[in-house]
């Protein structure tokens, strides 16, 4: 597998929440992203501005160029899913939350290929095959990122992405 162990500093992710179940979630979490985009990304990639404070944080904080998934949940059997931006201190507008993630080590599996089938493999792959049997790197708390590239459409067959997932040594 393709990847990169970085240090990275405590940082903060502002975003769309919804709660999905990890049995369902590879058919469910497309749904949701397409949603949101329809919602929010069309009318200004269509040339209308931004109105709202809802609108103006989605552009301003690049809401979309990641996914987070967090483990923790009021519902059993559930995980707590972001699509997320950089948060840049704003007033946090409805319908948005904001989130902040640990600094420490953060392993980086890179994608490449359409999406959601590039991504979804590596992170199979990451968690039924690099974490359970690693030497060196265990997870260190229940979050992954997901960050996704702006320079291509998602379904082309070069697109790039990332997982990044908290790691510490054993």
């Amino acid at each position: 597998m393709d990847f990169t162990v970085e240090k990275m500093e405590s940082f903060q992710l502002i975003g769309v929440e919804r709660e999905f179940s990890p049995e369902t979630s590879y058919q469910e979490l497309p749904k949701f992203w397409d949603e949101f985009t329809g919602a929010h990304c069309k009318p200004t990639r269509a040339g209308k501005a931004p109105e709202t404070a809802l609108e103006k944080a989605v552009c301003a904080c690049s809401i979309g160029e990641f996914g987070v998934c967090i483990d923790e949940c009021d519902a059993p059997g559930q995980f707590r899913y972001l699509i997320a931006g950089k948060y840049d201190g704003r007033e946090v507008p409805e319908g948005l939350t904001v989130v902040t993630l640990p600094g420490g080590e953060w392993a980086r599996f890179r994608c490449s290929g359409p999406m959601p089938e590039a991504l979804q493999s590596v992170n199979t792959r990451i968690f039924q095959e690099w974490l359970p049997g690693n030497p060196e790197f265990e997870i260190a708390c229940g979050v992954n990122i997901e960050w996704y590239s702006t320079e291509k459409e998602t379904t082309a067959a070069d697109y790039e992405s990332e997982i990044w997932v908290p790691v510490r040594r054993k």
